[in-house]
């Protein structure tokens, strides 16, 4: 309970708030970016190909 008022101390709050803020940020877009890539990979699997792989591939 001691800890719990501790973290809860108008000094300890302003510190932990923008920093809890940041990592939810990281995490968020870190999740997004796997999803992205597990979305790609079955793409992929499947022999699917959007139009940017299809206008990379006329440019090279």
């Amino acid at each position: 309970m001691e800890f719990i008022k501790q973290l809860l101390n108008p000094e300890v709050v302003w510190i932990i708030i923008p920093v809890v803020a940041i990592v939810m940020s990281i995490g968020s877009k870190m999740l997004n970016r796997h999803y992205e890539h597990q979305e790609r990979m079955a793409e992929i699997e499947a022999g699917l190909m959007r139009e940017e792989d299809l206008r990379d591939e006329t440019q090279e």
